[in-house]
């Protein structure tokens, strides 16, 4: 079986460092070819300069799949990188980073129409989290016809630079949207109706927790996961690079919702 090459951006951090690890480990058709960082990083990963969006460019003609655990700035270079491949070569990029704006997202899903790209986007690559969503999407239709509020709670460690997580918002808009309820992340005074809450708890090395509460007058129904490893977002994610390889078409962008749980 022919393997697909794959660039890591973000490949000096955590997740980065534990995607490569379990790629080499096993791959099954996935090789790692190289990745960037703070520092330009060639395979074999000896070769060290600066990031330059040129230099990115030439080597990411190179691959099939580039996976994306940066930040938003990190995130910036890789689309000036991506955009300045020629036309006709089309990649299949993975967006793991999260805290990205409404105008780094649009400009991702006009390249991905305009360029031919294939791009997932996923703030949280845990199985776990795609089933949160869908359960709670499903029972939000349901419930939202009674006289039950819905509020998401998230907990992560101290150093998590965006709040609310892109998890707990990703959850929110999905959710919102089968319920027709307005989000809420700032709430000051009296809870108004048809709210959908996120309040965002930071402290301590937590992993990534995620709860979804239903709350009614007489009775209460919660949805809760909780991540206990950063491998099994590495592991999430190299599963959806394999779904992105078989079934992503090239020149649409999906989200995790759109994932069929069967295909993975």
């Amino acid at each position: 079986m022919t393997s697909s090459k794959v660039w890591i951006h973000g490949y000096n951090g955590r997740m980065g460092q534990t995607i490569q690890k379990l790629l080499e480990q096993e791959g099954q058709g996935l090789e790692v070819f190289g990745g960037s960082g703070r520092n330009y990083i060639k395979n074999p990963f000896q070769e060290k300069k600066e990031v330059d969006s040129a230099v990115l460019s030439h080597d990411l003609a190179k691959i099939d799949v580039i996976i994306d655990f940066s930040n938003s700035e990190g995130n910036d270079l890789l689309f000036e990188s991506v955009s300045r491949l020629d036309q006709g070569i089309s990649k299949k990029i993975l967006i793991g980073s999260t805290g990205l704006s409404q105008d780094q997202l649009r400009n991702w899903k006009n390249l991905a129409k305009e360029s031919g790209h294939a791009i997932l986007f996923a703030p949280n690559t845990s199985l776990g989290v795609l089933i949160l969503m869908k359960v709670s999407r499903e029972v939000s239709q349901t419930l939202s016809k009674g006289s039950f509020d819905i509020e998401i709670v998230e907990s992560h460690h101290r150093n998590k630079i965006d709040a609310p997580s892109g998890t707990a918002l990703f959850l929110a808009s999905q959710i919102a949207r089968a319920s027709d309820r307005e989000v809420v992340t700032d709430r000051k005074g009296k809870r108004n109706e048809n709210e959908l809450g996120v309040v965002a708890l930071r402290g301590g090395s937590v992993f990534g927790e995620h709860s979804v509460k239903f709350l009614g007058d007489y009775e209460e129904l919660s949805f809760e996961h909780r991540a206990v490893s950063r491998e099994l977002f590495a592991q999430g994610a190299i599963k959806l690079t394999h779904w992105m390889v078989k079934h992503a078409n090239f020149g649409k962008h999906y989200g995790i919702e759109d994932i069929d749980l069967v295909n993975l």
